[in-house]
């Protein structure tokens, strides 16, 4: 037997057995207001969040105050490339309908618009699936996410119960800006990803 052989052997015999799952908690917590929780987690991780009226109120948002706001904030003088995954963002971005393009031509990306398909109130989470561009919120120094009002869960648990087993390869929950604060503790916004991540809620 070769020394492989022993050692895939050893550590298959190592394994731990069968368990049976664990029972969830059958009391979870919820809150009064769902996105007023949501808000609240959101800001305390380093995001923004803003209710507005529908898609157009996105629109009217990022054009009058949005925008403006990020150049003043970070100093940006450079025309801004904007990408979206929304067919409904044409006149404001360039679109991305789907992942057929070398992920590398989006390293220049400054601000990336997309969907969330739910939100979490207690811990501002954001549920982002592959249906979308896989790379676009990580590779972009700026990330706008939208997500209906009345997706706005209370907690993980339905969460997970709304999701199920999932038919996707890959899906990832989003909350606050990349951050770090490896080094003598100073927290550092966009150190693996986004600088900033903001939030449109809408009703």
């Amino acid at each position: 037997m070769s020394s492989r052989d022993q050692i895939l052997r050893a550590v298959a015999s190592a394994q731990p057995g069968n368990h049976p799952m664990p029972h969830l908690p059958t009391q979870v917590v919820t809150y009064e207001d769902p996105i007023a929780k949501f808000t609240e987690m959101a800001i305390a991780v380093g995001g923004g969040v803003i209710r507005v009226n529908g898609l157009e109120g996105v629109k009217e948002h990022i054009e009058e105050h949005y925008i403006l706001s990020l150049r003043n904030k970070w100093h940006i003088t450079h025309p801004l490339r904007v990408v979206s995954t929304l067919q409904e963002m044409e006149a404001h971005a360039e679109l991305l309908l789907s992942g057929d393009f070398d992920p590398h031509t989006l390293q220049d990306v400054d601000i990336a618009i997309m969907k969330a398909d739910l939100g979490v109130a207690e811990n501002s989470a954001l549920w982002v699936p592959e249906t979308q561009v896989r790379v676009l919120p990580f590779i972009c120094q700026h990330l706008i996410l939208l997500v209906e009002a009345r997706d706005i869960l209370h907690n993980m648990h339905e969460a997970y119960a709304l999701m199920g087993n999932g038919d996707q390869n890959f899906g990832v929950f989003i909350a606050g800006p990349s951050k770090t604060a490896d080094i003598e503790q100073s927290l550092v916004l966009g150190a693996h990803g986004p600088r900033s991540l903001m939030v449109y809620v809408m009703d």
